[in-house]
């Protein structure tokens, strides 16, 4: 008997060896290989460079120290024993997003972190799936699909800005302007492109933004710990797990009946659709048809359905809180832009879609906003085959992320990256610069349903589209992209910590002042 069990022993054994011993080699061998790509900052020998993750420096301080005098193009950082291969130049980044490589969404890979609450839908999406989804949904990016939603961006501003008196009236002192923010991006998120009135911005908290602003905070949580990342399973079995998948459940739920109103509201009136001389997005995910003649399943338009609640409010929120702390730290920067809508605008009280393409300093302020606070910090991509890179052939099966943060804090790129200069995007200072120095959102051949918004696009609904917040704003966001403040009025910013107005913040409405 012990014989018998000496040869099984033998047997498991030599299995394990046979499957272990390869994959622990090929891990060796690309440990030597990325060796020129090593990261300036210490690692430890169990958590790797996750010792460097904080909760208390920002992540644009950790940035700006790791970028300080660094000439190289790629850089290898360690999350635990997982590598993470970063393309840190805009000749890198180049290469790796002009390929047609997939985004790696298996277990413990990242994009694994969007699925359970994004679904396959186009951020995360690859392959023929990718091609087919993205060419049914090409026209809900056109370009004049935005035309007759200006009403509706003035209407949402006026909201906002009567709660942001309202809330100065009764706490003169301070103002936290992302609730408001977070209500009123959705608010037109959903109004123009789900056809759904929901009054958004009659709540104090809408649901949907709690649970959307919990997931990233879990999400976090799991990424910090190793075991977690590589297993939802396992995470799903802690307390914050089942937490996490509760506010997972809800923002399903809330796409669902989104979608089920509007699908009985062309069941019950046909005309709906004809009335309009473009769909929007959720009236082109319910209609559809490929060569075949097949439409999107119904998972599949709920996963398109929550990619564009997230990608068009929550990106959108967090660049014009920036705006707003940007507006409020340079308030010389400030009063250009108030001039410039002043110059354009003259007595008008609402802004008009031609108006958009003459404000050049609005532009360039919030393009530069987006370069310090990118919306989209990075964007990876999984070898299908050997690719050779900075004199390194690195094999199939790798990842590689193109780091935007680090790009755009390159000293080499752009001379004191700290410091906000809005004049880096004049004419004269980007004609030399190279194409991928400047990707907020992403670029190459899997440009983003944001990037086709354009560059300077906050909101990405179209090909340049606009996010227009406004009725006669006093600050503007972008060429592509809309915060209208006040009716003759200036928004003024004091000092601001964590996007929180603090004590010397004032909002100047017309004479009057909160």
């Amino acid at each position: 008997m012990a014989g018998w069990m000496e040869i099984v022993l033998a047997l498991v054994v030599g299995y394990v060896l046979w499957k272990v011993i390869p994959v622990l080699w090929r891990y060796y061998t690309f440990c030597q290989l990325v060796k020129p790509f090593k990261s300036k900052r210490k690692s430890n020998w169990f958590l790797g460079h996750l010792i460097h993750m904080s909760f208390t420096e920002s992540v644009i301080t950790s940035i700006a120290k790791l970028m300080e005098d660094n000439t190289n193009k790629m850089m290898i950082e360690w999350m635990s024993f997982i590598p993470n291969l970063h393309a840190i130049h805009p000749d890198t980044a180049a290469t790796i997003l002009k390929s047609s490589e997939p985004k790696p969404k298996g277990r413990g890979e990242p994009y694994s972190l969007f699925t359970p609450f994004l679904g396959d839908g186009l951020v995360v999406s690859n392959g023929t799936k990718w091609e087919r989804n993205r060419k049914l949904l090409t026209p809900a990016f056109h370009f004049d699909i935005l035309r007759p939603y200006v009403d509706i961006y003035n209407e949402a501003a006026d909201i906002l800005l009567d709660k942001y008196a309202k809330n100065m009236s009764e706490s003169p002192n301070s103002l936290d302007v992302m609730d408001g923010l977070n209500l009123v991006t959705l608010d037109i998120i959903l109004r123009c492109s789900l056809s759904y009135d929901g009054n958004i911005q009659e709540y104090k908290e809408h649901p949907y933004v709690k649970a959307i602003h919990e997931i990233s905070r879990l999400t976090m949580v799991r990424v910090s710990k190793p075991w977690y990342f590589l297993s939802l399973t396992l995470f799903k079995m802690t307390s914050q797990g089942k937490e996490y998948m509760n506010h997972v459940n809800y923002i399903h739920r809330f796409a669902d009946e989104v979608i089920a109103i509007r699908k009985k509201a062309i069941a019950d009136d046909l005309s709906l659709l004809q009335k309009r001389r473009k769909l929007d997005f959720l009236d082109i995910l319910l209609t559809a048809k490929d060569e075949s003649g097949s439409g999107l399943t119904d998972e599949e338009i709920r996963d398109e359905v929550d990619t564009f609640m997230f990608a068009g409010h929550d990106t959108t929120k967090a660049v014009l809180g920036w705006a707003i702390y940007n507006l409020g730290k340079y308030p010389e920067e400030q009063e250009k832009l108030f001039r410039e809508v002043c110059d354009v605008t003259g007595d008008r009280k609402d802004i008009e879609w031609e108006d958009l393409g003459k404000l050049k300093k609005m532009s360039m302020f919030l393009k530069e906003t987006m370069r310090m606070y990118t919306p989209a910090g990075s964007t990876t991509r999984s070898l299908t085959k050997p690719l050779e890179i900075e004199g390194v052939t690195l094999p199939a099966g790798t990842w590689i992320m193109v780091n935007f943060y680090c790009i755009h804090y390159r000293p080499d790129i752009f001379p004191n990256p700290t410091e906000f200069r809005p004049e880096r995007f004049l004419p004269e200072n980007t004609e030399n610069r190279l194409p991928y120095a400047f990707i907020p959102f992403s670029g190459g051949s899997r440009n983003t349903a944001a990037l086709m918004n354009g560059n300077t696009a906050v909101l990405m609904i179209g090909n340049t589209t606009v996010l227009m917040i406004g009725n006669t704003a006093a600050l503007i966001i972008g060429n592509t992209a809309v915060l209208m403040i006040g009716n003759t009025s200036v928004l003024m910013i004091g000092q601001m910590v964590l996007l929180i107005i603090c004590n010397t913040a004032v909002l100047m409405m017309g004479t009057k002042k909160y």
